[in-house]
């Protein structure tokens, strides 16, 4: 419980310019924020800085959607601290589709008994390594986080069954690859793909829907992936991802060089 953590995902948009300062951000006006914490995101983003982006050999000034995970944690005076605990910056304005991988057949995983028993929930964040026939050459859990409580060795017990029946499935799957841009000569690409284990009735939302506060106990990173280690230093945190449905680039639409926190 003490681990357990309160985030909110949020998203909009931030514009780069050529030096790689921020010009302009936006944020989605219906999330939950209040003016505290609008005041708060604002002025961090306003004073972030990023690697310049190039189109075509040329400095441009860069919109790109941005996706941010606050997370809120009691501290021992009974007061809230905030922070922006990970980042997602997506492809910018014009970008084609056929410039990254897309998903072709992801079939879903089954659900692990022995977690459904005991109503297990969970996100798994996988890291895929996609070759040049479009199958997967290797694939790994980055970080599995829990919507349960129970102790250390059982948490640990669920992850496992949550990644191994995650990565068991994803072993099956197929994409297309990159026919245009700066990556379609490449041997081998890598992504990010969370794939969500919930328990939910009839019209019920997913837990990791934006814009509303949601409560998990997030697990310990992986970065012990020979193939994808170096980008994986990087790639930022997974668990600001827009949704638990996609297929997103290791590599982002822009580097944040400003650490968060």
């Amino acid at each position: 419980r003490e681990q357990a953590e309160s985030s909110l995902q949020l998203s909009g948009t931030i514009t780069i310019g050529k030096d790689g300062s921020v010009l302009a951000h936006t944020l989605d006006p219906k999330a939950p924020l209040g003016q505290p914490l609008t005041e708060f995101v604002n002025k961090a983003v306003a004073g972030w800085r990023f690697t310049p982006i190039r189109v075509d050999g040329e400095l441009v000034n860069a919109k790109v959607p941005m996706h941010l995970r606050l997370v809120a944690k009691y501290s021992e005076d009974d007061k809230v601290s905030v922070t922006i605990a990970s980042s997602y910056f997506g492809g910018g304005d014009g970008v084609p589709e056929s410039d990254n991988p897309t998903r072709i057949k992801l079939a879903p995983p089954n659900y692990p008994k022995a977690a459904l028993y005991v109503g297990g929930k969970g996100t798994v964040y996988l890291i895929v390594q996609i070759d040049r026939t479009g199958k997967v050459a290797n694939v790994e859990a980055e970080q599995v986080n829990l919507r349960v409580v129970g102790t250390t060795n059982e948490m640990a017990r669920m992850r496992d069954q949550f990644s191994a029946a995650a990565v068991r499935a994803a072993r099956g799957w197929t994409f297309a690859i990159p026919t245009t841009g700066d990556a379609a000569d490449d041997e081998s690409w890598l992504v990010r793909v969370p794939v969500e284990f919930a328990l939910r009735g009839p019209g019920e939302k997913s837990p990791t829907k934006e814009g509303a506060w949601d409560t998990y106990i997030p697990g310990p990173r992986n970065m012990g992936m020979p193939w994808a280690q170096e980008k994986l230093k990087t790639a930022g945190s997974p668990d600001a991802l827009p949704e638990a449905a996609g297929v997103y680039p290791l590599r982002q639409g822009a580097t944040l060089l400003t650490p968060l926190g």
